[in-house]
């Protein structure tokens, strides 16, 4: 048979020949030994494969017992034929052998089979060892953490940047340039603490909170009159459930506001603190109202900006409410902000006329709380609502919230915001209930809801929108870095402001409060 024929006829008119096939077929087709020269061996796969097949009908022609089956299922059939055979079929991969069965008849021959890099191999040993073109210098990175060197501002005097910012994409707001390495010069900047932990590195860190502990209180009176006892607080009126449908609005007339008292205000909550049996110089680091810790804590999920003052003095640090500048609020917003304080008049005894006739946001009742956040003890005043009792009489505070009615676009945010804050204001304090009062756009209580403190973690926590956890170990950060870097008789501004990256210690532009001044000069007398 003649074998160029079969390939032809096995491969059809569409089959691309190499040229090592080409010379395979030429050197084999009027030979039927069935020998092939080197030059077949070398040949691409698909010339190697017919080649193989050619051997297969060598082998269908003279043994007889072949057959035309399936590729390799006569592979048993191979040893019968003469060595000069084998060897041209033993060369390629696609006659069903396997590499390892190849023979040592191959010789020589086998190691040209393995020149991978073909005719292209001496253009490549000429390639040079080294290139022809110069290195590139790059240029010189800039460190933007050391602040003691010139050179600030922009890109450091390198030009433009290499490639131009693609249309649509959001700014980098300067993150990582600039003065103090976020673009922002701010006057006076001390030190500044980044915002680079994520919530699961602060999660791992387990911070102890010492249990709240009152020991002096003082109430304001109508008339601004403070006294340092009770007077002001209220009693719970557990049946508020029954006030559903009452009209938040009754009263908003006669709405006395709450008025700023600023450094008055700490004073009163230091005076207090003086009058206290307890003796707390030298013994704690951080005096401040509850409202700069809420801050803090907060700070942790939320992007809201707030500043407060800092003065250390005796080695305690004091901190100082600052109210940023608001707008004139609407009529609106005045009476939602009303509505909170007409609920709590609902649902207190002793307090103002049902009708919410003459009541006064200034009146309220402050407890003096001793704690401990971590390794800095604490001293904070925080207002409380009201009270209620166990059937042993022991007191405990109830906090009073109101909110507009959860719909189910609003639960989520509720959740998130809402139930942090007030989860955050009520275990600082150790007040035990959150009572909510629900209401709808026009101010009329719709149901009301009671919450244990201690519960909103664990309803929150399966859909993992913040942990009580983190806003602790967080606050321990701040405080830690906060007690380490303010100096001895030296007054400071904290702030938390755009772009919501770090938290800044400024050089306050005013003197320390008087109020702060004369706390620690008598206490500095008494001690004498």
């Amino acid at each position: 048979m003649d074998f160029s024929e079969q390939d032809v006829d096995v491969f059809g008119e569409d089959y691309d020949v190499h040229d090592g096939g080409a010379e395979a077929e030429a050197d084999g087709g009027g030979d039927s030994s069935g020998s092939s020269s080197p030059s077949s061996s070398s040949s691409s796969s698909a010339a190697a494969s017919s080649s193989s097949s050619s051997g297969g009908s060598s082998r269908s022609s003279s043994g007889g017992a072949g057959g035309e089956g399936e590729d390799g299922a006569d592979e048993g059939d191979g040893e019968e034929h003469d060595s000069s055979n084998l060897a041209g079929t033993r060369g390629t991969g696609a006659g069903g052998y396997r590499d390892d069965e190849r023979g040592e008849d191959e010789g020589e021959e086998v190691e040209e089979e393995r020149d991978l890099f073909g005719s292209d191999n001496e253009d490549y040993v000429r390639t040079p060892a080294r290139s022809n073109y110069l290195v590139p210098v790059l240029p010189a990175i800039r460190n933007t953490n050391n602040h003691s060197r010139g050179g600030f501002g922009g890109r450091g005097g390198r030009g433009p940047p290499l490639l131009p910012r693609p249309g649509g994409h959001p700014g980098r707001h300067n993150f990582g340039y600039g003065r103090f390495g976020n673009g922002r010069n701010v006057e006076g900047f001390v030190s500044d603490l980044k915002l680079n932990k994520s919530e699961e590195t602060l999660s791992r860190k387990a911070v102890a909170f010492q249990e709240p502990c009152e020991f002096a209180s003082f109430s304001r009176v109508e008339g601004g009159a403070v006294y340092f006892d009770d007077r002001s607080l209220r009693l719970f009126k557990r049946e508020i459930c029954d006030y559903v449908g009452a009209d938040l609005n009754k009263g908003f007339e006669s709405f006395v506001e709450k008025k700023d008292l600023g450094p008055e205000g700490f004073g009163d909550l230091l005076a207090c603190i003086r009058n206290s049996p307890i003796t707390l110089q030298n013994n704690i680091h951080f005096v401040t109202y509850r409202n700069n810790l809420n801050k803090i804590l907060a700070t942790a999920y939320l992007r809201e900006p707030w500043k407060m003052g800092v003065h250390k003095r005796k080695g305690v640090v004091y901190l100082d409410v600052h109210k940023l500048p608001e707008r004139p609020k609407s009529e609106m917003e005045r009476r939602r902000c009303y509505w909170g304080y007409s609920f709590e008049n609902l649902a207190t005894e002793n307090s103002f006329s049902e009708d919410g006739g003459g009541i006064d946001a200034n009146v309220e009742f402050c407890s003096v709380i001793k704690t401990k956040l971590g390794a800095h003890r604490i001293v904070m005043g925080a207002e409380m609502d009201c009270c209620d009792a166990t059937d042993d009489g022991r007191r405990f505070y109830v906090e009073l919230k109101t909110s507009r009615e959860l719909e189910y676009h609003t639960v989520e945010a509720y959740e998130k915001e809402k139930l942090l804050r007030f989860w955050i204001q009520s275990f600082l304090a150790g007040v035990p209930y959150v009572v909510v009062g629900f209401r709808n756009d026009a101010g009329i209580l719709v149901r009301t809801e009671r919450l244990r403190t201690k519960d909103i973690t664990q309803k929150v926590k399966a859909k993992n929108y913040w942990q009580g956890g983190v806003c602790l170990a967080f606050a321990d950060e701040v405080l830690c870095w906060l007690y380490g870097t303010v100096r001895e008789n030296e007054d400071y501004i904290l702030q938390f402001v755009h772009p919501f990256n770090r938290l800044e210690l400024l050089r306050a532009q005013s003197p320390c409060p008087e109020a702060i001044t004369l706390h620690v000069q008598q206490l500095s007398g008494a001690a004498d």
